[in-house]
């Protein structure tokens, strides 16, 4: 009987142990990724400020600045620009898909551009990792100068669809 509760004693050791391995390498894995995440964020935004000078690029605007990206939600980026411009809805579709092709956590998406006076949603696209998915409308319409924002949420991604 004495020699049961020592060999038993001595297991729930080797329990003990394994499971503070475990614990430790679960933390070691969530800082990794974290650094992955925060350089992921900091590609996305240079990104998205490549979108903004492209579009005003189109617009035959070379000299104003794209104004910082604000980060709005957990998921979504806000372009805004120093002065009002034009844009061609086909072309903002065709660079933001260009450009965020390189994004590997991007692949779907919902953009809205939105007038700085009132808040309105003057035009907006979903894009889908499924082509058949997209909502797309209206890309022949040339929209007049104002000052736009242009919004970006993208999907949220979870830990296993990063790993795959």
């Amino acid at each position: 009987m004495f020699y049961s509760r020592n060999v038993f004693s001595g297991k729930r050791k080797y329990l003990y142990g394994l499971l503070l391995l475990s614990f430790i390498s679960v933390i070691c894995v969530a800082l990794s990724m974290e650094d992955n995440n925060d350089f992921d964020i900091s590609r996305r935004e240079v990104l998205l400020r490549r979108i903004g000078h492209e579009i005003l690029l189109q617009a035959d605007d070379s000299v104003s600045r794209v104004l910082p990206v604000k980060k709005i939600a957990a998921n979504e980026y806000q372009i805004s620009f120093e002065n009002p411009f034009t844009f061609q809805p086909g072309l903002l579709v065709n660079t933001t898909r260009r450009l965020l092709a390189k994004d590997p956590l991007a692949s779907d998406y919902v953009v809205n551009v939105v007038n700085c006076a009132n808040s309105s949603v003057v035009y907006g696209y979903a894009i889908s990792k499924n082509k058949k998915d997209d909502i797309v409308a209206c890309t022949g319409r040339r929209q007049p100068i104002a000052c736009y924002m242009i919004n970006i949420k993208f999907k949220p991604t979870s830990v296993m669809s990063r790993i795959d």
